[in-house]
């Protein structure tokens, strides 16, 4: 059909595995014009039977190769997933440990400033009010925000 020489080949799938042939040299998107002319004669029937088992046992193991490959890559988008979430509440946290420390170091500081007599004592009192009360306001937020 091409008017080309043929190319010497060996089959690689099913019943004709390891025979030699003469086939097409022009390959199309991977296939040719079908031109098929076998060197050697067809296998014993027992060796048919037995290349047909051993490639239907192939097929089933690279089946399953495929099915744990996706059973593993939905198991492991989950564990992400989780971890991700696991993440995003361990950051949470240490932002709030975060504003708690820098409160308590303030607050320390208010005491020495007050013992050194630096800052009037209704001046502190009023400031610890008014901590207390946005403690309360974040407090609530957070309470309405977990209800949400």
């Amino acid at each position: 059909m091409h008017q080309m020489r043929p190319v010497k080949r060996v089959a690689f799938e099913g019943t004709v595995t390891g025979r030699c042939f003469y086939g097409c040299p022009v390959q199309a998107n991977g296939v040719n014009c079908g031109v098929v002319e076998w060197v050697d004669g067809p296998w014993p029937l027992v060796l048919q039977r037995c290349l047909s088992k051993l490639w239907e046992m192939f097929h089933e193991q690279n089946c399953g190769r495929v099915l744990d490959k996706d059973k593993f890559e939905k198991e492991l988008a989950k564990v992400k997933s989780e971890h991700e979430r696991e993440l995003a509440k361990l950051k949470m946290e240490n932002d709030k440990l975060c504003i708690e420390y820098t409160k308590l170091v303030d607050d320390v500081s208010k005491m020495f400033d007050w013992q050194d007599g630096r800052v009037d004592k209704n001046v502190y009192q009023k400031q610890v009010e008014k901590e207390e009360l946005e403690k309360r306001k974040k407090e609530l937020e957070e309470k309405t925000m977990l209800e949400v």
